[in-house]
């Protein structure tokens, strides 16, 4: 079986992190906008891996609502400026509270 990014390990790097990756809907289709390029751009998503799927364990009182926990890697690139990186979306850990209050927000 085919294993994501060859089964080496993956992390976004700076270029990504601290709000720098952004996006937008288009119907209910998400896009994300290449960071260096602007929101000109939109990045190809070239994989996808689940890295994480199983029964609600994370703070299940918190969220009785949840039907499992996930966590889903996408590796992403830009064939303008030839960004080649990845990012998570995950229902584990930090979901509350407002972008103000993150320390990394302007």
């Amino acid at each position: 079986m085919r294993k994501f990014n060859n089964g080496k390990p993956f992390y976004g790097s700076e270029a990504i992190t601290k709000g720098k990756l952004t996006g937008k809907t288009d119907t209910d289709y998400f896009y994300f906008f290449c960071p260096k390029c602007g929101d000109t751009h939109i990045l190809q998503i070239l994989d996808f891996g689940i890295v994480h799927d199983g029964p609600v364990e994370y703070s299940k009182e918190k969220r009785p609502k949840v039907k499992r926990d996930f966590t889903i890697a996408f590796e992403l690139y830009c064939p303008e400026c030839k960004l080649h990186d990845f990012v998570k979306i995950s229902n584990l850990g930090w979901q509350g509270g407002k972008l103000k209050n993150v320390h990394w927000a302007v």
